[in-house]
C-alpha cells in the first residue's frame, strides 16, 4: 500500500508542478520544441498528452523548455496568460502548485510577487508547515519550494533547509516520503540543487555517490535502484540528474561508465520521426514531460537560476543525427504562433510521469 502512494504521489506532483543559451548546433532540440508547440492549448497552456486540456506540471516544463533554448513563445494567449486564469479561478493553493506557477512565472519574465493581483511568493511561503519546517507532503515537493523560493530571490527559511539535510541518507540520496525509503533520482536532484541554493554544498556532494551506485551502463539513470518495478534508464530522471550534475560543477562527459554518458543516454531516447522524446526506449512514443525536461537538460539548464549558465552543454556529434525534412509546426488555433529568437531557433518526480506511473502499477499489478 506505501508503494501505491509513493506511485501515486509521483503522477500528483510531477503534473502539479531555469534560462540558458540557445543549443546551437543541436537538431534534436529544435525538432523537439517544434513538437511541443504541437501541444499547445488554446488557452496558452500545454497538454500532458494524458488528459484534455491544459495542465500546470506539463505547461511550466514546456516553458522552461523554451526558454532554456533561448526560444520565444509569443503570441496570444501566452502560458503566461493560462497561469493567469489559473490564479484568478483560485486553482492554485498547495505548494506544488504554487512552486510550479512561480517557476513558469520567472520563465515568462513575470513576476511572481504581483500575478493576477496575487503574491505567489507569500502564498507559497504561508503553505509551510510551521511544525516541521515542510512544504508540501513529500521531499520532492519540498525541494522543489526550495527552488521556487530562491529564484524568486526570497532567503529560505533555515527549518526548512534543516530538514532537508535531516532527510539525506547515508548513502547520499533522498527518498520521495522521508525516512528510509528506497532514494530516488528525482528527488535527489532537486534536492541537491536545493542545498546548492542554500549555500549547504558539502551536503549536496555527498549525492555524488548516490548517482554513481544508480547509473545505468547506457549512461542514465532510472527513477530507483534497486526497484521492483525495473531500472530502465528513462528521460526524465536521466535529465533531472543532468542537471543536478552539471549545478555540482561536474563535467557530463566523466560520466560514462561504458563509454556512454548521460547527454548519449538522452539522445538515444529521441524519436527521428517526431522530433520528440520517449520516456523509455522499452516504452516508444512521443511524451510532453519526457521531452520538455530532455531539452531543458541538453540545452544546459539547472533549476538553481533561471539565467543563462556561463557553460552551456555542447553535445559532441550531435550535428550528425539524423533529422528529416523541416517540419511545419501545426499551432493551435488560438495558442499563437512560437517567434524564435535571433539565432533561428529558440527550459513529486513523468508520463514521463505518467508513464512511470502507469507503467510500476502495471507491473506491480502482474507481480
Amino acid at each position: 500500500m506505501r508503494k501505491l502512494v509513493v506511485l501515486t504521489m509521483v503522477l500528483a506532483l510531477l503534473l502539479s508542478w531555469s534560462v540558458p543559451a540557445h543549443a546551437e548546433g543541436i537538431p534534436q532540440v529544435d525538432r523537439a520544441l517544434e513538437w511541443l508547440l504541437t501541444n499547445q492549448q488554446a488557452d496558452g497552456g500545454f497538454t500532458s498528452g494524458f488528459s484534455d486540456g491544459s495542465d500546470l506540471g506539463a505547461t511550466t516544463e514546456a516553458v522552461l523548455a523554451f526558454a532554456a533554448a533561448d526560444a520565444n513563445l509569443e503570441g496570444s494567449p501566452s502560458p503566461l496568460a493560462y497561469l493567469e486564469a489559473q490564479l484568478a479561478a483560485g486553482t492554485l493553493s498547495d505548494a506544488a502548485g504554487l512552486s510550479r506557477a512561480v517557476m513558469l512565472a520567472k520563465a515568462q519574465a513575470g513576476n511572481p510577487r504581483a500575478i493576477a493581483g496575487k503574491d505567489l511568493v507569500a502564498a507559497l511561503l504561508a503553505t509551510q508547515d510551521k511544525a516541521t519546517g515542510r512544504f508540501g507532503d513529500s521531499i520532492y515537493a519540498h525541494a522543489y519550494a526550495l527552488l521556487a523560493l530562491h529564484n524568486a530571490g526570497e532567503p529560505l527559511p533555515a527549518d526548512a533547509v534543516e530538514l532537508l539535510l535531516d532527510e539525506q541518507q547515508t548513502g547520499g540520496g533522498w527518498a520521495m516520503l522521508g525516512g528510509d525509503e528506497v532514494a530516488d533520482t528525482n528527488t535527489t536532484s532537486l534536492a541537491v540543487q536545493a542545498l546548492l541554493a542554500a549555500g549547504e554544498e558539502a551536503a549536496a556532494q555527498k549525492a555524488v555517490t548516490y548517482f554513481v551506485g544508480v547509473q545505468n551502463p547506457d549512461g542514465g539513470f532510472p527513477w530507483q535502484n534497486p526497484s521492483p518495478y525495473g531500472t530502465d534508464t528513462d528521460a526524465n530522471s536521466t535529465a533531472v540528474v543532468l542537471q543536478a550534475l552539471v549545478a555540482l560543477g561536474e563535467d557530463p562527459a566523466n560520466w560514462a561508465p561504458k563509454g556512454a554518458s548521460p547527454v548519449d543516454a538522452l539522445l538515444a531516447l529521441w524519436d527521428a520521426e517526431s522530433g520528440a522524446y520517449n520516456w523509455q526506449l522499452a516504452m516508444p512514443g512521443a511524451n510532453v514531460l519526457a521531452t520538455a525536461q530532455a531539452v531543458q537538460a541538453l540545452s544546459g539548464m539547472t533549476l538553481l537560476d533561471l539565467a543563462a549558465p556561463a557553460n552551456p552543454l555542447v553535445v559532441e556529434g550531435a550535428a550528425s543525427a539524423p533529422v528529416t525534412a523541416d517540419p511545419v509546426p501545426v499551432l493551435p488555433t488560438a495558442g499563437g504562433p512560437a517567434h524564435r529568437g535571433q539565432h533561428g531557433g529558440h527550459l513529486l518526480v513523468l508520463a514521463g510521469a505518467l508513464f512511470l506511473g502507469s507503467g510500476l502499477l502495471l507491473r506491480r499489478s502482474r507481480m
